[in-house]
This record gives structure tokens, C-alpha cells and sequence, in this order.
């Protein structure tokens, strides 16, 4: 009877050894359920274009576009201006705009009056910030920044007021005053 039991249970050991295990994962993206299909589809036109990729074994990659892919000035930068160049402030917007896909503006006598102002210490170190913001600091508050998206260019115009002339609020002599 043993002889008889020991090579029916290798038998049966051997038999579960080689036994098909289902995979619980489609092997062909096409084939997959109709819920997870509705969250990764937008349309018709993009069935053939899921929002997400498998990308390896483990990992998922949106292909949509990045918000700073579709807008450019808003992607964020961290830059250091050479101390070496002696910049002004037009080298330090150039600098700025290196890699960015965006250039400035041929210079115009109104902007002139910016472009060739040296650039304040504290600007030479800028970021983490959005390339927009950047651009708005080193050209200081009197100053607005337009762009031409077809050209990919950085404007600058000069902020009207109504006398001309920036308003300077005046300090009240009682904020002067130390208090015990």
C-alpha cells in the first residue's frame, strides 16, 4: 500500500507543479474592461491615444502635455546670474530666456531707458519661480510684460500714470516714531 501511495502523491505534487495559473492582467490593452476604459478615453478621436501608458512593469506615464509644455512662461526656473558679466538688465533677461523658446523684443528708444539700467544685487540669484514672474521682477514694477505668442518674443511697456510719473505714498511721521 505504500509503494502504492508514494508515487501517487509525487504524482499529484508533480501534476500541481505544472498547473496553469491565470493572469489577472489583460495581455493585450485593447482587450480591458469598459470602466477602466471610460476614465482613460476623452472621445472617439482619442481611443487610440489613452490619457495614461503603461511605461514598464511598474509604472503609468500621462501623455498629455504639461501645463509648462503648453504655456511656456509658466514653467519654473531657478537661475544664478554671473556676477562676472556685470549685467544690466537687458543681459539679465536674456539670460533669463536662454532654452526658453522665447527671445526679447528688438530694443525701442521707450525701453532703452530699462535695458541699459545695471542690475540691482538682489536680482542676480532668482527662483525657484515661474519664468513669468522672473521676468516681471527683473524688469522691476513700473513695467509690463507682453508677449507675441506667433513670434515667441518678451515685450516690455512702460505703466501709465495718470501724472506720468509713479506714485510714491509718503510715510506718515507717526510710523517714524520708536515706541517703547
Amino acid at each position: 500500500m505504500e509503494r502504492f501511495f508514494t508515487p501517487a502523491c509525487l504524482l499529484g505534487l508533480l501534476s500541481a507543479c505544472t498547473a496553469q495559473i491565470p493572469n489577472p492582467l489583460p495581455t493585450n490593452p485593447e482587450i480591458d474592461s469598459g470602466s477602466n476604459r471610460a476614465q482613460h478615453s476623452k472621445g472617439i478621436a482619442e481611443e487610440s491615444h489613452p490619457a495614461e501608458l503603461r511605461y514598464g512593469r511598474y509604472t503609468l506615464a500621462s501623455t498629455e502635455p504639461t501645463t509648462e509644455q503648453r504655456d511656456l512662461l509658466t514653467q519654473i526656473i531657478d537661475v544664478s546670474i554671473p556676477s562676472s558679466l556685470n549685467p544690466s538688465v537687458q543681459d539679465a533677461l536674456q539670460y533669463v530666456l536662454q532654452r526658453s523658446g522665447y527671445a526679447l523684443c528688438p530694443v525701442t528708444a521707450s525701453v532703452r531707458v530699462l535695458f541699459t539700467r545695471p542690475l540691482p544685487a538682489a536680482h542676480y540669484r532668482l527662483g525657484p519661480i515661474s519664468l513669468r514672474r522672473a521676468l516681471q521682477v527683473l524688469a522691476g514694477p513700473a513695467w509690463q510684460l507682453t508677449t507675441d505668442e506667433v513670434s515667441r518674443s518678451v515685450c516690455f511697456e512702460q505703466q501709465k500714470t495718470e501724472a506720468g510719473v509713479a506714485l510714491i505714498t509718503p510715510v506718515s511721521p507717526h510710523l517714524l516714531e520708536a515706541r517703547p
